[in-house]
């Protein structure tokens, strides 16, 4: 496993946000470099929850998890594993539902779901 470099990256998202991502004619998006190395980078490390969809039904969804529900994650949780499996969920999630990181990416939802799992990782390891 890879280590995950949440500095950075965070600095990709906010450098994204606001900006139009164009979908030409194709599956998917028209996804930076910066954003395709971002999602395989977090995809890789060890702060991908391979088991999201077990955690986020030991947190009470069952069917996914609402846009405006992620963006209320992002903005109050104190609980990292949730914000891992929302995270990770969404990572994973663009191969099935194409066109979500467009959304999540320019709307700044993403960004702010990293830089609250950054938080709370820091908050823990500074407990430990």
């Amino acid at each position: 496993m890879q280590a995950f470099n949440f500095e950075k990256n965070i600095a990709v998202l906010a450098s994204a946000k606001g900006q139009p991502i164009p979908w030409p004619a194709g599956p998917y998006p028209a996804y930076s470099v910066d954003i395709l190395a971002l999602a395989q980078s977090y995809f890789k490390s060890a702060e991908f929850d391979r088991n999201f969809d077990r955690t986020l039904r030991q947190h009470g969804f069952h069917e996914g998890v609402p846009e405006a529900v992620v963006a209320e994650i992002a903005a109050t949780s104190e609980d990292y594993d949730l914000v891992r499996a929302v995270l990770s969920a969404i990572i994973r999630g663009e191969k099935y539902t194409p066109g979500m990181w467009q959304v999540l990416v320019e709307n700044g939802i993403l960004l702010d779901l990293m830089t609250r799992a950054y938080q709370l990782k820091e908050k823990s390891e500074i407990k430990s």
